[in-house]
């Protein structure tokens, strides 16, 4: 376990604000969470568990506790047939996301594709529940060990018991959950879900999308142009979660706009998720809203941007007001996808 003291938050999130976090703790096993939670239970700390930091604004008064960070990187493949058309990864919580997913293609396995260059590591993944382009990581999860801190035990989650919603989780409700490693059931049978308007629109051009490591270079293409350069701006990706309202509230709004795009909820067909971003667009005109050092990224409406020497207070204060002209032209109470720390 290594410790590090009064390290800058704006280096340990991708939106790169933020003051000092006291001490960081890197964790490579279950004996380092252990050590970690006895420096930090001494000394009567708060904690946090950070991996990439691409979906979380800190404090500009930074984080008087401990940051733990997950450094465990081993990824083992299995098959799980006899017919052997399936193949368990089992993936350590501090791989970086993107890595895995390259991993998993350049195998010729299905199921994580549609969720290449998605920024953060695996371990937060289950967190948020990540998903795009038609995919969660819900979808091929099939357990997760996780260090339960209420028991200090390690302890077997199986999808089931995750609690998996839209960008939500039971990590995401009850913090005392560490997660150590991710397994993930992927198929070696082609599945290709490329039924996403952007992925669609590249087929039709003769893009051709017939293996899985096709399919992630091409949703790392549509990315690429709809997300800023992270290595360059600063950001969290998508700041605000898509809504979800009732049938009966969408054909309201339907009657007032009628060319606004809604789909019926996987998990409740009565409810209506409506993409945010072409309200942004389309009903406020707010793509590349700009205000101070803060703006809505000129390329995607829901993606919020920092640029240098901007404050968190600066982005709480603007994305109030996206909140507050989204309430009044629809009547939505829109919720954020990032967290505070």
């Amino acid at each position: 376990m290594k410790i590090v003291e009064h390290v800058s938050l704006t280096s340990l999130t991708t939106f790169k604000v933020g003051g000092d976090a006291r001490y960081v703790l890197a964790c490579e096993s279950v004996e380092d969470i252990q050590g970690a939670l006895a420096f930090i239970r001494e000394r009567s700390l708060s904690w946090y568990v950070l991996g990439g930091g691409s979906n979380v604004l800190a404090s500009d008064s930074g984080y008087e506790g401990v940051i733990l960070q997950l450094k465990n990187t081993e990824v083992t493949f299995s098959s799980t047939d006899t017919a052997r058309e399936s193949c368990v990864v089992v993936v350590g919580a501090g791989v970086s996301w993107d890595a895995l997913v390259s991993k998993t293609v350049a195998e010729g396995l299905w199921g994580l594709e549609n969720l290449a260059g998605i920024p953060g590591s695996v371990g937060a993944a289950p967190v948020q529940n990540i998903g795009a382009y038609g995919a969660d990581v819900s979808d091929t999860l099939l357990y997760v060990d996780a260090f339960d801190t209420k028991t200090d035990a390690l302890v077997r989650l199986t999808k089931d018991e995750c609690v998996f919603g839209y960008r939500n989780s039971l990590f995401k409700e009850d913090p005392a959950y560490i997660i150590v490693r991710v397994a993930f059931q992927l198929s070696k049978i082609p599945t290709p879900r490329i039924q996403y308007a952007d992925l669609l629109a590249l087929r039709e051009q003769g893009r051709v999308l017939d293996t899985s490591l096709q399919i992630a270079e091409a949703v790392r293409e549509v990315r690429s142009k709809k997300f800023p350069d992270l290595h360059i701006t600063g950001t969290a990706g998508s700041f605000f979660k898509n809504p979800t309202i009732s049938s009966e509230a969408f054909s309201l709004l339907k009657a007032q706009y009628p060319e606004l795009p809604g789909f019926p909820s996987s998990e409740d067909a009565s409810v209506i998720k409506i993409p945010l971003g072409w309200i942004l667009d389309h009903v406020l005109n707010l793509r590349g809203y700009t205000k101070g050092q803060v703006r809505l990224f000129e390329k995607q409406a829901l993606v919020l941007v920092a640029e240098h020497g901007a404050t968190t207070e600066e982005i709480n204060a603007f994305a109030k007001e996206v909140e507050t002209k989204v309430f009044s032209a629809t009547g939505i109470k829109i919720e954020r996808e990032v967290r505070m720390l």
